[in-house]
């Protein structure tokens, strides 16, 4: 049986990683404390169900394989232990649709913002949710026109984005949160300051409106 398999990040979707890193995390889990011999046959299924994941080949076609043709997929497979690298695309086309991506994290909206610290709250779920991020700063383009962001169709956003190569999706999100953690930074800096402010000028206020009650009172018959 002839088995087509990925030979590099370029040709790994979205959607395909994120069943990597789910089968990954439940194999460390369930590895826990076995025997070595029960460890290995843990391992070597786990090596299956990869390659089912990154193929799309039925989980009994590779279990049956001999072990030299499992060998040879696992080796060609090797990529999967260098770091992800890429160019920051801000248009890309995925399942006939064309998208623009804003890596200016000032321009998105309210509803983008919101979106984003929804997806972001929890920190073991990141990758479980990086189609949702994605969409959140994707705008469908037809035309050479893009749309603005629209919560309506997010779902149907982040199913596309489930069909970018691993190459486009993490130097983009990369780049683009790192300059929306700038601007949290920023807008604490900003708000802090504007506090503060805001602080000083109720203490004036306030120290002027007890003057003037003291006057006031004085002032009593």
């Amino acid at each position: 049986m002839k088995i087509n398999v990925p030979t590099s990040w370029a040709s790994v979707t979205l959607k395909e990683y994120q069943a990597m890193t789910a089968l990954f995390k439940e194999s460390e889990e369930k590895g826990k404390n076995l025997s070595n011999r029960a460890k290995e046959l843990h391992d070597y299924h786990t090596e299956c169900a990869l390659i089912s994941a990154l193929t799309g080949e039925d989980m009994d076609d590779i279990l049956s394989l001999h072990k030299g043709a499992h060998n040879s997929i696992m080796n060609e497979l090797k990529f999967l232990e260098t770091p992800i690298t890429g160019k920051v695309r801000t248009r890309t086309k995925v399942n006939g649709q064309r998208y623009y991506f804003e890596k200016n994290a000032k321009k998105i909206n309210g509803g983008q913002w919101i979106s984003i610290m929804h997806f972001l709250e929890d920190e073991d779920k990141i990758d479980y949710n990086l189609h949702n991020l994605l969409a959140c700063f994707a705008s469908k383009v037809d035309w050479f026109f893009w749309h603005k962001y629209n919560g309506k169709i997010h779902e149907d956003v982040a199913k596309d984005m489930l069909g970018l190569p691993m190459t486009t999706v993490k130097p983009l999100t990369d780049f683009f949160l790192k300059d929306w953690l700038e601007s949290v930074k920023n807008m604490a800096v900003y708000l802090e300051i504007q506090g503060n402010r805001l602080k000083r000028k109720g203490e004036r206020m306030l120290a002027r409106s007890k003057v003037d009650t003291v006057g006031s009172t004085r002032s009593t018959p």
